[in-house]
């Protein structure tokens, strides 16, 4: 095996200075400056108690949400064999807070790590291999992919931890991409007026700011900032 992985990115993941996350990309990923901007259906759809109950990011299917941008980081390490890909995995979801202490996760009820493949792979021998390992492992889970997916949607992960997404252009370079998932709530689609008035009401505006200051934007930024004014 001598496959090229890296990690795709949205919200505080790629911004927030905390040790542990700036430990993660310093470790495991290449600097920041050799992101690669990517299409990415993504829109703000979980509450969050940490950010004063504003709305955080969510990855969806969902066919009303356009585009927008998110950020692939290489790997700093070449995948020789899938244990150093579960090692990039288990190391980002600590950056997320998937898992404290020595008990490594790649699941909690709120959110998961999962497995992008380039659908060019899929005759590789070595896959299988891959993918075994990785349904082994969520196995462990008792993981019920459906609570990913809001009204209409269709599955954006299976139970083996597989996410089912675009794999657009800019990922062609990539053999593997890891990905954070966030359960949506609630559990239907949020308009701009609602996310924009939830901002108003609490007074925090910075996970939003530093987003679009960053280029992670949604397609809903421009109408959501218009409200804020």
């Amino acid at each position: 095996m001598n496959y090229k992985g890296g990690a795709i990115i949205i919200g505080s993941l790629f911004w927030e200075n905390t040790p542990k996350r700036k430990k993660w990309r310093n470790l495991f990923l290449e600097p920041l400056e050799n992101k690669i901007p990517t299409r990415l259906r993504i829109r703000y759809g979980r509450e969050s108690i940490t950010r004063e109950n504003t709305f955080t990011m969510i990855v969806t299917n969902h066919n009303s949400t356009d585009y927008g941008t998110a950020f692939i980081v290489p790997f700093k390490k070449r995948i020789k064999n899938a244990r150093i890909l579960e090692e990039q995995a288990f190391a980002m979801a600590g950056a997320e807070g998937l898992w404290k202490n020595d008990k490594t996760s790649l699941n909690k009820k709120w959110g998961t790590v999962g497995l992008m493949i380039n659908p060019e792979l899929e005759e590789n021998r070595n896959l299988q291999i891959i993918k075994e390992r990785w349904g082994e492992i969520y196995s462990n889970y008792n993981f019920d992919n459906s609570i990913y997916t809001i009204e209409n949607e269709k599955e954006i992960i299976n139970k083996n931890g597989i996410i089912d997404i675009d794999w657009t252009e800019e990922m062609k370079e990539f053999d593997f991409l890891i990905l954070t998932l966030t359960v949506p709530n609630p559990k239907r689609l949020l308009t701009s007026k609602e996310i924009a008035e939830r901002i108003k009401g609490s007074g925090y505006k910075e996970y939003f700011e530093n987003n679009i200051k960053n280029g992670i934007v949604t397609f809903q930024d421009k109408e959501i900032r218009k409200i804020l004014t």
